[in-house]
């Protein structure tokens, strides 16, 4: 219902006021009428639900935090560093495999690597049969 807080305050109640007006009038036991009059007051609040979600309300605008301003220092130019000497071997300590790994390859890496080689000696071509 348009128009505000008051007028839709003033149907509720009076929906309110009549419903026990009319349950006691009726004749009906007093259980009853405060039964009718809670489902009638469930009633009026769903209906001031519905129209309080239904209200828009207005969101503030996002303003974004302004970027930080770089602040501007007078520092002298630190000298250049010399680079490190570089060595052509790494310290045993730094290479995490032993020292000559790779230069001859032992029989343990041979047969588990070999996996697309000629066949071993123990197997056997597989027969066709005609």
């Amino acid at each position: 219902m348009p128009g505000g807080f008051a007028p839709r305050f003033a149907v509720e109640a009076s929906f309110l006021i009549l419903l026990g007006v009319g349950a006691g009038y009726a004749d009906l036991r007093p259980i009853v009428i405060v039964a009718l009059l809670a489902g009638g007051w469930v009633v009026v609040s769903l209906i001031e639900l519905a129209v309080w979600r239904s209200q828009a309300r207005p969101v503030g605008a996002y303003i974004p935090p302004s970027p930080p301003v770089p602040v501007v220092t007078q520092e002298e130019p630190e000298p250049e560093a010399e680079p490190a000497p570089v060595d052509e071997a790494p310290a045993e300590d730094e290479y995490p495999l032993r020292l000559g790994a790779g230069e001859t390859p032992s029989e343990e890496v041979e047969e588990y690597t070999r996996v697309l080689g000629a066949p071993a000696a123990d197997e056997r071509e597989p027969e066709v049969a005609e």
